[in-house]
Protein backbone atom coordinates (compact mmCIF):
# COMPACT_ATOMS: atom_id res chain seq x y z
CA UNK A 1 0.00 0.00 0.00
CA UNK A 2 1.19 3.95 -0.96
CA UNK A 3 1.97 5.80 2.29
CA UNK A 4 -1.01 8.61 1.51
CA UNK A 5 -1.11 12.20 2.75
CA UNK A 6 -3.84 14.54 3.21
CA UNK A 7 -4.68 14.54 -0.79
CA UNK A 8 -7.06 16.95 -2.38
CA UNK A 9 -9.46 16.03 -5.43
CA UNK A 10 -9.55 18.12 -8.30
CA UNK A 11 -12.86 19.85 -7.62
CA UNK A 12 -11.48 20.84 -3.95
CA UNK A 13 -9.86 23.77 -5.63
CA UNK A 14 -11.25 26.67 -3.44
CA UNK A 15 -9.70 24.99 -0.16
CA UNK A 16 -6.57 24.46 -2.45
CA UNK A 17 -6.27 27.89 -3.33
CA UNK A 18 -7.05 29.21 0.45
CA UNK A 19 -3.92 26.55 1.49
CA UNK A 20 -1.33 28.47 -1.46
CA UNK A 21 -2.40 31.55 0.05
CA UNK A 22 -1.37 30.64 3.57
CA UNK A 23 1.94 29.05 2.46
CA UNK A 24 1.07 25.72 2.30
CA UNK A 25 1.75 22.57 -0.35
CA UNK A 26 -1.33 21.10 -1.45
CA UNK A 27 -1.25 17.70 -2.66
CA UNK A 28 -3.70 16.73 -5.11
CA UNK A 29 -4.79 13.38 -6.75
CA UNK A 30 -5.21 13.25 -10.84
CA UNK A 31 -7.20 9.89 -12.11
CA UNK A 32 -6.42 11.84 -15.55
CA UNK A 33 -3.81 14.18 -17.11
CA UNK A 34 -6.23 16.10 -18.57
CA UNK A 35 -7.15 17.08 -15.07
CA UNK A 36 -3.84 18.49 -14.06
CA UNK A 37 -4.62 21.37 -17.23
CA UNK A 38 -8.03 21.84 -15.49
CA UNK A 39 -6.51 22.65 -12.10
CA UNK A 40 -4.23 24.90 -13.59
CA UNK A 41 -7.43 26.86 -15.49
CA UNK A 42 -9.33 26.70 -11.70
CA UNK A 43 -6.61 28.08 -10.34
CA UNK A 44 -5.84 30.69 -12.04
CA UNK A 45 -9.74 32.22 -11.03
CA UNK A 46 -8.25 32.78 -7.91
CA UNK A 47 -5.56 34.69 -9.03
CA UNK A 48 -2.41 31.96 -9.57
CA UNK A 49 -0.33 31.31 -12.79
CA UNK A 50 2.30 28.81 -13.69
CA UNK A 51 5.57 30.51 -13.12
CA UNK A 52 7.67 31.08 -16.07
CA UNK A 53 10.71 29.24 -15.06
CA UNK A 54 11.14 25.89 -13.53
CA UNK A 55 7.73 25.13 -13.01
CA UNK A 56 7.78 22.04 -12.71
CA UNK A 57 9.69 19.78 -10.76
CA UNK A 58 9.39 15.94 -11.04
CA UNK A 59 12.20 15.33 -8.13
CA UNK A 60 10.49 17.31 -5.71
CA UNK A 61 9.81 14.21 -3.61
CA UNK A 62 11.17 10.72 -2.78
CA UNK A 63 9.76 8.56 -5.52
CA UNK A 64 10.72 5.91 -3.75
CA UNK A 65 8.60 6.76 -0.52
CA UNK A 66 5.77 7.80 -2.24
CA UNK A 67 5.81 6.32 -6.10
CA UNK A 68 2.62 7.65 -6.74
CA UNK A 69 4.39 11.32 -6.84
CA UNK A 70 3.62 12.88 -10.35
CA UNK A 71 5.56 16.49 -9.84
CA UNK A 72 5.71 19.73 -7.89
CA UNK A 73 4.20 22.73 -9.75
CA UNK A 74 5.39 26.29 -9.26
CA UNK A 75 3.06 28.85 -9.26
CA UNK A 76 2.99 32.78 -8.89
CA UNK A 77 0.27 34.44 -6.60
CA UNK A 78 -0.35 37.41 -8.84
CA UNK A 79 -1.78 39.63 -6.34
CA UNK A 80 0.85 39.03 -4.03
CA UNK A 81 3.69 37.80 -6.14
CA UNK A 82 4.58 35.22 -3.69
CA UNK A 83 5.99 31.87 -5.06
CA UNK A 84 3.45 29.11 -4.27
CA UNK A 85 3.84 25.45 -5.24
CA UNK A 86 1.25 22.34 -5.83
CA UNK A 87 2.28 18.64 -5.79
CA UNK A 88 0.56 16.59 -8.22
CA UNK A 89 -0.35 12.24 -7.05
CA UNK A 90 -1.59 10.06 -9.53
CA UNK A 91 -5.20 8.82 -7.63
CA UNK A 92 -5.12 5.03 -6.72
CA UNK A 93 -5.84 2.77 -9.03
CA UNK A 94 -8.15 0.31 -7.20
CA UNK A 95 -9.32 -0.49 -3.63
CA UNK A 96 -6.10 -1.51 -1.96
CA UNK A 97 -3.95 1.36 -2.99
CA UNK A 98 -5.79 4.19 -0.77
CA UNK A 99 -8.93 5.39 -0.72
CA UNK A 100 -11.39 4.39 2.31
CA UNK A 101 -14.06 1.73 0.93
CA UNK A 102 -16.95 4.40 0.55
CA UNK A 103 -14.79 5.92 -2.48
CA UNK A 104 -15.12 2.71 -4.54
CA UNK A 105 -18.62 1.67 -3.40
Amino acid sequence: MIKRGFRYQTGEIEEIAKLLKEGNIPEVDIDFEREIEEVISDLKVYGFEVAKENSYDYDAVNKIEHPDFMFRLKLIDKATGKTCFVDFYEGPKDENDGYDEIWWG
